[in-house]
């Protein structure tokens, strides 16, 4: 399923980016949005993204296209969508964004974990993650860890 037919697709292309530039502008955002919903924010770009060195076509957050249309969501970064395996095995179809992607992505998952409450690893996997083997004991321990650092970053 394609929630965004009237974008191309374009082929998938895995891309990066340093943590430092994602912990600047995350800086940025505190005010627009709240010390926590910030740390939690960068929790999950770490976890989704594999601290930068995963992003699909400069989506770091996961954003799905085959599951509905993400309100909220600036388009005007949005480059089209692309087809890839996820970290379960599945095949899934991704919002894929211009270079500037990460601050899109990042600045929009800032709202969405304001507009769904997630402050824990809980409320993340019921509310972001959409693929139930994704929640194993490691990720939990992984995802406190990475809670941690985000205290430390945004201190």
């Amino acid at each position: 399923m394609n929630f965004y037919p009237e974008l191309p697709e374009v082929e998938y292309k895995q891309t990066t980016i340093g943590m430092p530039f994602v912990v600047m502008f995350a800086k940025s955002l505190i005010g627009k949005y709240s010390l926590d919903t910030v740390r939690m924010a960068y929790v999950i770009f770490r976890n989704e993204s594999a601290n930068g060195k995963s992003g699909v076509n400069n989506n770091y957050i996961g954003l799905q296209a085959d599951n509905a249309k993400w309100e909220g969501l600036p388009m005007e970064n949005v480059i089209g969508t692309c087809v890839k395996t996820d970290n379960a095995g599945d095949s899934r179809r991704f919002i894929c964004f211009n270079w500037d992607g990460y601050k899109v992505c990042f600045d929009f998952l800032c709202y969405k974990v304001q507009q769904r409450n997630i402050t824990d690893y809980k409320s993340y996997q019921e509310h972001w993650v959409s693929n139930p083997k994704e929640d194993t004991p490691q990720a939990h321990s992984d995802f406190v860890s990475l809670y941690n650092s985000a205290i430390k970053a945004f201190a």
